[in-house]
C-alpha cells in the first residue's frame, strides 16, 4: 500500500511539472501595479456595500405616516388577512429552506401577548415592508434573507418560510440578536457593580444574578464590560479580567458563570464599589486614542442605579451624571 501511495504521489508531482512547463512556453510575465489592484478592489467593495445599503434603506417615515394608529384595535379586527393565510412553499437551495417569494412572515416572542394593541398596530404598518422586500430582491438577486425587527419584539422576514424554533420552547427574541443590538445601540463601556453584602442574601441575590445575566445578553462585540462585586471592598468577579474586556460570547460566559458563584457576606461600602468603577472607566477614557487625539479633559460617565422595589422610593434619583475634570469628579443627579 505504501509503495502504491508513493508512486501516486510522484505521478502527481510529475504531472504538475509537465503542466507548468507547457504553460511557461505559452505564457508571459506581466508587471502589476499594487496600488491599482488595491484601488480596484476597494472600488468593487464600495459598490457592493452601496448596493446592500440601498436595499436596507426602508422609507420608514413615509410608511409609518401612512399608518393610522388604532387604540381600539382588537385581535381579529383590522388585521391583514394574509397574516392567517396557509401558504405553499417551494424548496430553494440558496436559502436551504422551503420559502414563499410572494409574502413575508412574522415571528413574535412567546412571552409577548399577540393581541396587545401595540403588537396589532405593529403588524399592520410593517405589512407595507413586504413590497419593499420584494423590490429589493428583484433589484439585487444576491440578497438572501431580509428582516425587520421592532422595539416591541416583532420580526418580519422575507421570503416567508415556516418558522422553526431551535429548541422545543421557542425563546427567540429579535431584541437579543447581535445584529439588532448593534443596530439599535452605540458602542459603550460598561461596569456592572453588584452589592453582595448580607443585606442581599436569599431571593434578592438570586434576582440580582438573573438581572446581571439578562443585562449581559444585551451587549454585543462592540461593547466593553467589567463586572465587579463589592461589600467592604470591591473586586472583579473574574480575577483575570483586570480591565474592561470585549463583550463577546466567550467573555460573557465567564462573567455569567462567575456571577452565579457570588455569595452574600459582609457589610456594604458603596464608596469602594464606585471607586472601582470610576477607575475602570476613567482609565479606558483617558487612554483612548480618540480622547488623546482630541486632547479632551472632560469625561462624562452615566451611573444607573437599580434598586429592587425602586417604585416605593420615588425620591431616589435613578441616574447620575459624573463629570470628570482632570482629577475632580462632580456628581450631578438626573431623574429619568
Amino acid at each position: 500500500t505504501s509503495h502504491w501511495s508513493t508512486n501516486t504521489h510522484l505521478h502527481k508531482v510529475q504531472s504538475l511539472q509537465n503542466n507548468f512547463k507547457d504553460k511557461w512556453k505559452t505564457g508571459s510575465l506581466v508587471r502589476n501595479n499594487p496600488r491599482e489592484i488595491v484601488e480596484k478592489v476597494a472600488t468593487d467593495i464600495e459598490r457592493l456595500l452601496a448596493k446592500k445599503r440601498k436595499a436596507l434603506e426602508v422609507r420608514k417615515h413615509k410608511i409609518t405616516q401612512d399608518h393610522r394608529w388604532q387604540d381600539g384595535i382588537k385581535d381579529g379586527e383590522d388585521i391583514d388577512s394574509q397574516m392567517t393565510l396557509k401558504l405553499e412553499f417551494v424548496f430553494d437551495p440558496n436559502f436551504k429552506n422551503h420559502v414563499n417569494y410572494s409574502y413575508t412572515a412574522v415571528q413574535i416572542p412567546t412571552d409577548i401577548y399577540k393581541g396587545a394593541p401595540v403588537i396589532l398596530n405593529e403588524l399592520n404598518w410593517t405589512q407595507t415592508l413586504e413590497r419593499v422586500f420584494i423590490e429589493n430582491s428583484r433589484d439585487d438577486t444576491s440578497l438572501l434573507w431580509q428582516a425587520f425587527g421592532s422595539a416591541t419584539g416583532v420580526t418580519r422576514y422575507y421570503p416567508a418560510a415556516p418558522w422553526r424554533a431551535p429548541d422545543k420552547i421557542d425563546l427567540y427574541d429579535v431584541q437579543r440578536r447581535p445584529w439588532y443590538i448593534q443596530g439599535a445601540s452605540s458602542p459603550k463601556d460598561m461596569v456592572i457593580l453588584v452589592d453582595v453584602s448580607c443585606s442581599v442574601s436569599g431571593l434578592t441575590l438570586k434576582l440580582i444574578k438573573a438581572s446581571v445575566t439578562e443585562m449581559l445578553d444585551t451587549l454585543s462585540d462592540d461593547d466593553y464590560i467589567s463586572v465587579a462585586r463589592f461589600n467592604e471592598k470591591a473586586e472583579a468577579v473574574v480575577p483575570c479580567f483586570k480591565h474592561l474586556v470585549q463583550a463577546n460570547v466567550c467573555n460573557k460566559k465567564y462573567f455569567k458563570d462567575s456571577v452565579q458563584q457570588m455569595q452574600a457576606k459582609g457589610t456594604t461600602d458603596y464608596k469602594s464599589g464606585f471607586h472601582f468603577a470610576f477607575n475602570q472607566l476613567l482609565n479606558v477614557s483617558l487612554n483612548s486614542p480618540a480622547k488623546v487625539k482630541a486632547n479632551l479633559l472632560t469625561i462624562s460617565i452615566f451611573v444607573f442605579h437599580f434598586i429592587l422595589g425602586m417604585q416605593y422610593y420615588p425620591d431616589i434619583p435613578h441616574r447620575f451624571c459624573v463629570i470628570h475634570h482632570t482629577h475632580d469628579c462632580l456628581f450631578v443627579p438626573v431623574l429619568f
